[in-house]
């Protein structure tokens, strides 16, 4: 499964340099690639999070986890109503910390201080896909906030943050090694110049879902219903297909009335609400697994 991880990362680097070749790929490229991996990887990864709760629900068991995930769907979507701005850097400061943990799925531990490391490391990448093409980061998050942030300043920052979690790295004596370092120097270097789609899926698809998924797969393996790549991939089309329905249906609604802008964050919002209650059960499932 290794194989299988580090092969789709460097077809994600690869596809990162392809989009550099000056009028190269239009944004309607962009988004379909965008697209593709959110379909393949991105939404199905979170589609069984009732499954790494509990791999033998009883019928009143999974009602119970299904209204606790819609209430905190809805408590989310409340936040982003009263305050948006406090509802976007909650979002953003638990997506730095999943996307950092999924840095270390062999090295977990339970250890309270590690959570730092997983902030500091999520945070970093972040950085460097939200502020390396900043210009449409500002376009669409303008409906909430107006960012003014110089090419200097930006990159004093990310490269703050990546001496900051590597040196965070060494103090908590977590394994070094070289694999960690280069993803820091070269992937975050390339994310920092690729277009703002391309380098936030390359990331989120193959550096988070990708491992993530693969970390499902093994622990359901240990159960013979879910046993095989097929019986795994059965498991994930019920929830995906409900996301992508949903979604969908939002954002044609929303497309008819609003500014292209607006539905950019419109999308932004909706991945949220989901990636809400689906980081903390993933939190959960990743500690108690650590502890096996």
């Amino acid at each position: 499964m290794k194989n299988i991880e580090q092969g789709l990362k460097a077809i994600g680097m690869g596809v990162c340099l392809a989009f550099l070749i000056p009028s190269s790929l239009s944004l309607f490229y962009q988004l379909l690639f965008a697209g593709i991996v959110m379909l393949s990887v991105g939404i199905p990864h979170g589609a069984i999070d009732h499954l790494i709760h509990n791999p033998n629900p009883t019928r009143s068991g999974f009602f119970r986890f299904l209204l606790s995930y819609l209430v905190l769907i809805g408590l989310y979507c409340l936040l982003w109503f009263l305050t948006p701005i406090i509802a976007l850097i909650a979002f953003l400061g638990m997506s730095a910390y999943h996307f950092g943990q999924s840095h270390f799925l062999d090295q977990l531990q339970v250890r309270p201080w590690d959570s730092l490391l997983f902030i500091s490391r999520g945070a970093f990448f972040l950085a460097a896909i939200l502020l390396g093409d900043f210009e449409l980061t500002q376009y669409i998050l303008a409906p909430l906030i107006q960012l003014e942030i110089g090419l200097e300043s930006r990159l004093i920052t990310v490269i703050f943050l990546g001496f900051f979690t590597l040196l965070n790295q060494a103090v908590l004596k977590i394994h070094f090694s070289r694999i960690h370092v280069l993803e820091v120097v070269l992937l975050g270097s390339l994310l920092f110049i690729s277009p703002l789609f391309v380098g936030f899926v390359v990331y989120f698809g193959f550096w988070h879902a990708t491992p993530s998924m693969l970390k499902e797969y093994a622990f359901l393996s240990r159960f013979p219903k879910y046993q095989g790549w097929k019986k795994f991939s059965l498991q994930l089309i019920p929830f995906t297909l409900i996301s992508l329905l949903g979604i969908s249906g939002i954002l044609i609604y929303g497309i008819n009335f609003m500014k292209e802008q607006e539905v950019f964050l419109l999308f932004f919002i909706l991945i949220s609400l989901i990636s809400f209650p689906h980081i903390i059960y993933m939190d959960r499932f990743l500690k108690k697994d650590a502890q096996y």
